[in-house]
Formats: C-alpha cells, sequence, structure tokens
C-alpha cells in the first residue's frame, strides 16, 4: 500500500511491534511501564475513549503536571483520532476554563491535585463530557463527575484498535505567545511529523513507516531521553514524542518543582542519554548541583542537552562542559508556530556563541517590508520558515486572514543575519 503520510497513531501501532517488549518505554520515579505494557494500555484507553462516544476529531485535553499518565494519554489519543491539547497547569481556574471552552475539549484527563478548580470549572463547562483523574499523590477530594485514568488504562485485551486513520488527523499545541489569550497551534501529524526530522540531527530522514522501521530496528534500543521541563509546553513534549517515536524511552521526574540534585541522581540511576530543558532556569541550577557535589553523580551517559524557548548563555554552557566534556549542546530556536528555525550546537571542541543559530533549510530573513535579507549582511530582520507548518490557530479567523497568500508561513521575532 503506498504511504498516505505520516500518522502518529499508526506509528505507535508500528514501533511497539518491533521494541523489545520488557524495554521501558515511561520511567517515572519507581515506576516504570515497559513498552508491551505501554502498548496495551494505550489501546485499552483509546478504546475506552471510543466507547464512551468520542469521535474523530474530538478534543481531548491534559491537565496534568509531568506524569506517565501524559504520555499514555497523549498515545491513547493518537490512536483513537483524538486532537491533543495542552492545560497550563500554573493557570488559574479561568485561565483553564478558557483553554477548555476555546478548544471545544471533549474528554479531560486532569491530575488529583487540580480537582478543586476542576470542580468549579465544570458546569461551565457543557462540552466537555469526560473527566478521567490521574492519581498524583494528592489528597484532593475527587469530584463525584470523575473516572479513574487507571481503571480505563487497565482494563482490557490491550489489543490494536485496527481503525483508519489520517495524515490530516490534529494535534494542538496553546501557547500564551507575548499578546492576548493563548492560541491553539494546529498542526496536522503528517508536517508535524516532517518537521520534527531535523536533518541535522539523524544520519537518514525516512521517507515512509517503513523506513522509520528499519531505522528504528537498526539502532537497537532507543534512546533515554528526559524532559526535565514541562510536558504541556511545547519544548518538552515535542521531544517526548520523538523519542517514543523511535522506540526510546522517557523518564520524567516526581517533584512538582525542578530540582536539580533530583535530576542527576535519575539520570545517573537510569542512564539517561538526552536531557531537555529550557534556558539557564534549567541550566543554572543543574550547573551548582554539579559544582557543590564533583563527581557525585555519573554523567558519562549524557551525550546531548536540548534546550529551546529562552535564553541559554554562553558562559553556562561553557561550564556544564568542563562537568560533561562528551556532551553535545543544542539551543533550539523554534516555536509552536514554527519548529526549526535554526540550531546552534556546541561541545567542548567547538565554541559557539550563543546568538549565532545555523538556519534550517526553507527558512529565509526578511525586512518588514518583505524585502528579502542577504545572509551576512549583519542587516535585522524577521525570520519566516515554510513549509511544513501549522494550519493556524484554532477559532482565530483574523490571524489566519492575515497569513501571506503568496507564501505561507509564520514569522519569528527579529534577528540579525
Amino acid at each position: 500500500m503506498a504511504f498516505r503520510g505520516w500518522n502518529y497513531g499508526d506509528m505507535f501501532d508500528a514501533v511497539a511491534r518491533i521494541v523489545e517488549p520488557n524495554q521501558p518505554a515511561l520511567i517515572h520515579g519507581e515506576t516504570s511501564i515497559g513498552w508491551r505494557e505501554f502498548d496495551r494500555r494505550t489501546n485499552n484507553l483509546a478504546r475506552a475513549l471510543i466507547a464512551r462516544g468520542t469521535k474523530p476529531d474530538d478534543k481531548i485535553a491534559f491537565y496534568t503536571r509531568n506524569h506517565p499518565a501524559y504520555m499514555e494519554g497523549l498515545v491513547a489519543g493518537f490512536k483513537a483520532r483524538q486532537v491533543h491539547v495542552n492545560v497550563n497547569y500554573r493557570y488559574v481556574a479561568d485561565e483553564v476554563r478558557y483553554i477548555l471552552e476555546n478548544a471545544d475539549a471533549a474528554t479531560v484527563i486532569f491530575g488529583r491535585e487540580f480537582s478543586p478548580i476542576v470542580s468549579q470549572i465544570r458546569d461551565q463547562l457543557p462540552l466537555t463530557q469526560r473527566w478521567l483523574v490521574v492519581e498524583d499523590g494528592s489528597s484532593a477530594a475527587v469530584p463525584s463527575f470523575a473516572e479513574s485514568y487507571e481503571a480505563l488504562a487497565a482494563q482490557g485485551d490491550g489489543t490494536p484498535l485496527k481503525i483508519e486513520r489520517s495524515p490530516d488527523d490534529l494535534f494542538f499545541i496553546y501557547t500564551g505567545g507575548t499578546t492576548g489569550m493563548p492560541k491553539g497551534v494546529m498542526w496536522r501529524h503528517d508536517p508535524l511529523r516532517r518537521a520534527l526530522l531535523n536533518p541535522a540531527l539523524v544520519e537518514r530522514v525516512p521517507q515512509n513507516l517503513d523506513e522509520h522501521l528499519e531505522i528504528v530496528k537498526a539502532a537497537g534500543r532507543g534512546s533515554i531521553s528526559m524532559p526535565a521541563c514541562p510536558l504541556m509546553h511545547g519544548t518538552g513534549l515535542l521531544t517526548a514524542i520523538a523519542a517514543l517515536a523511535a522506540g526510546g524511552t522517557v523518564v520524567t521526574l516526581q517533584n512538582p518543582h525542578f530540582d536539580a540534585v533530583e535530576m542527576w541522581r535519575a539520570v545517573d540511576r537510569h542512564r539517561v542519554q538526552q536531557i531537555v530543558i529550557v534556558g539557564d532556569a534549567f541550566a543554572k541550577p543543574m550547573l551548582r548541583a554539579l559544582e557543590e557535589a564533583p563527581g557525585k553523580y555519573d554523567v558519562s551517559c549524557v551525550a546531548a542537552i536540548v534546550s529551546s524557548g529562552v535564553m541559554w548563555s554562553s558562559e553556562v554552557k561553557r561550564s556544564l562542559l568542563k562537568h560533561m566534556p562528551q556532551v553535545a549542546l543544542l539551543d533550539s530556536f523554534g516555536s509552536s508556530e514554527g519548529v526549526g528555525f535554526g540550531l546552534s550546537i556546541m561541545t567542548a571542541a567547538g565554541v559557539i556563541e550563543t546568538a549565532k543559530f545555523q538556519i534550517g533549510d526553507n527558512v529565509k530573513v526578511f525586512t518588514p517590508e518583505g524585502r528579502e535579507v542577504a545572509p551576512g549582511s549583519g542587516e535585522v530582520g524577521l525570520i519566516a520558515r515554510g513549509d511544513p507548518l501549522p494550519e493556524g490557530y484554532y477559532k482565530d479567523a483574523a490571524a489566519a486572514a492575515s497569513t501571506p497568500p503568496a507564501k505561507r508561513c509564520f514569522r519569528k521575532k527579529s534577528r540579525r543575519f
């Protein structure tokens, strides 16, 4: 059958068939979920969602901190053709209600600690039909209308759904942006997958699912990746999706607030190969923990630290490399609206200034008037990325109408070129 385009539900069905069954897919504290169990639980949950009336293109919202249920629920949503919606757990009740209402969320998976807010806003959300509560160690009273997430994931025979999916299935990332209310960036599976396949970071870019499976088989055990930042943000979530889609392992931390000591202990214990952070806010405490206890943690397993979203200073990068000379520090320049604008890589052998990014293919810089800026000119302009791109913002026709008709692109902040 001809390849119709990437769909993450199909991809996870296929990868689960070839990965070593007992290899961990998810690790969270003392909890380890192997790939066979991960596949079984996500199939059970997907089937339970469909049995409860969900339809393709229904929205499934995630209102929880980093927890195995986030990635399980996400993959179950892919399999059931549900549209992911992220909810910032730092929001107050009115902001949470706004996201769920704006997204038309039909299902909400929420951590038990957020039960008071869920109880407060539930009656204001008539379109939300299913509330699944995740046990997260909280003692908050569970709303009577909520079902147990764990019960749905644990019950069933775990067999694949065997439904036809589409490369046009949707995936939302709500981004706070810099102005106005949060907006839902609409990605279709196929362009999102193509956007995440960075040719600068892989030896071979697969053109279809069969080629992807060949690469996963040849690589053997997948990479062990730790999103130290929240999964509810694109940086942590997209890298976690990429790690799992390659047959790897995602390790998450238990502390509700970032704890660098907990992180390094988990890195040492689970032999984490990739750490995902958001700039100096994470990197500085990571460095401080290493400096306060030299040699305490075995960090020789770490091959890469990936950052995106905010500034990651050269000074901190250089200092981290003194403790981990084998590591490549990847500083990604992008956004929820346009993955892969550029990349800066620093290693012990090659120091690169923080602000200098090698822009990717199909990325250009323009003046505010629309004139293309010549590389190396030093002129300041707006950086823009062509396809693959998202569809636009959910329920925001004005933003869609303002997109240049000649070449659809999303623009980022000014950069000197």
